[in-house]
């Protein structure tokens, strides 16, 4: 048994590798998006708003601003939940290509999670149909929609199941 953890830590820390250092490297071909807000002016926001949820979400991870051209994917690991780790990462990426709204980046990522870690299949393929069953998000105006109540716009993405505990 910790032969087969001591695997798996490795080929995780080869996703974070990528994430840290490849996936901002594909990203730099993509256009910047418009950003009206900092992360201060965020947690001024009324409370519920997705603004305010999303700069509690970050401060909670000691994030002390956003990184460039990463806010609105920030602002998704709110919106569904997602952690900020490997695990969730690759979640978001699952749901995203489900969503029909991933970047080429984050297709490449969620591609090789799905080589690394194969345990994760099964959690995958769920994040992967509750994208597809969710609103487009990719078509969402994100920093237009921070101002509105979270709970709306997370209704309209489809429900989640708990997540499988072997993959905590």
């Amino acid at each position: 048994m910790p032969m087969i953890t001591c695997a798996r830590q490795k080929r995780t820390q080869l996703l974070k590798w990528m994430i840290i250092r490849a996936v901002p490297l594909l990203n730099t071909f993509r256009p910047r998006s418009a950003w009206q807000h900092s992360l201060e002016e965020l947690r001024h926001f009324p409370p519920s708003t997705w603004g305010a949820e999303l700069a509690t979400f970050l401060g909670a991870r000691r994030f002390s601003d956003f990184l460039t051209n990463y806010e609105a994917h920030d602002a998704f690991h709110t919106l569904l939940d997602y952690d900020t780790n490997v695990i969730g990462e690759l979640r978001l990426q699952a749901f995203m290509v489900g969503n029909r709204s991933a970047s080429f980046a984050g297709r490449v990522l969620l591609g090789a999670g799905l080589l690394i870690l194969p345990e994760l299949w099964p959690q995958l393929g769920y994040d992967m149909s509750r994208g597809r069953q969710s609103d487009c998000v990719g078509q969402w105006r994100v920093p237009t929609l921070l101002s509105c109540n979270i709970a709306p716009l997370q209704a309209r993405i489809a429900k989640r199941v708990d997540v499988l505990s072997t993959f905590s």
